[in-house]
């Protein structure tokens, strides 16, 4: 007689059901903090202008109008001195001092372009300010990070804001390249968080003649008080 030979076959009942790990970390846009305000910028030659007439405007104001009144002192003597070698002389020298006065911003942006790396290649720059913190990238990279608390000085005119950080670190952010966020509250939202004044440096000769004005009436009124 043949042996009949049984089959051990499992059925898909009874094969062992495949376990599916599902990663329980959380996700990169779960952690991404929420940004309130984000500006993508270049260091073109409106940014390195306004930073160059921003310094001289802060931190020299006097400078332009002392170098302007030295060379008219130089030119000055020239239209009485006789000798025609020294009158050339004093022109030439006053005149050249009078001129580096009224466009020295326009001298060192020229210097500056010459320079500067990141102008020459294009880099981009990306600001983001969330309720906490604020962050500074260059080409994608993290380059400055900031509390709010950090935070020196705040300053603003007529197409820009000027943050000035306790690093030594100081940042130029163009009103018309904000991505996120209104450019118009900006400086209400960092005065909330990091408690200082937005103060208003104007560029513009009839904005700083208002300003004169202002600051005039203000002094008035307290010498009443």
């Amino acid at each position: 007689m043949a042996k009949n030979k049984t089959r051990s076959s499992k059925t898909s009942s009874q094969a062992k059901p495949k376990t599916e790990t599902k990663s329980t970390s959380p996700k990169a846009s779960d952690k991404k903090k929420d940004v309130l305000y984000q500006i993508i910028t270049r260091r073109d030659s409106g940014v390195l202008k306004a930073y160059i007439t921003f310094t001289y405007r802060v931190f020299h104001p006097k400078v332009t109008a002392r170098m302007v009144l030295y060379g008219l002192l130089i030119l000055a003597p020239g239209f009485v001195v006789k000798a025609q070698a020294l009158k050339i002389i004093l022109w030439v020298l006053g005149g050249l001092v009078v001129l580096l006065g009224l466009f020295r911003q326009y001298i060192s942006l020229a210097l500056t372009k010459k320079t500067d790396e990141d102008y020459r290649n294009g880099t981009g720059f990306v600001y983001e300010f969330t309720q906490n913190d604020a962050s500074f990238f260059r080409d994608g990279e993290l380059t400055a990070y900031s509390r709010y608390k950090d935070i020196d000085a705040v300053f603003y005119d007529e197409e820009y804001y000027y943050l000035s950080l306790a690093s030594r670190d100081f940042f130029v952010i163009p009103m018309d390249r904000f991505t996120i966020g209104d450019p118009s509250t900006f400086g209400d939202f960092m005065y909330k968080r990091c408690k200082k004044v937005c103060r208003w440096i104007p560029a513009r000769f009839s904005n700083k003649l208002k300003k004169m004005r202002s600051q005039r009436a203000i002094a008035r009124e307290q010498m009443k008080k």
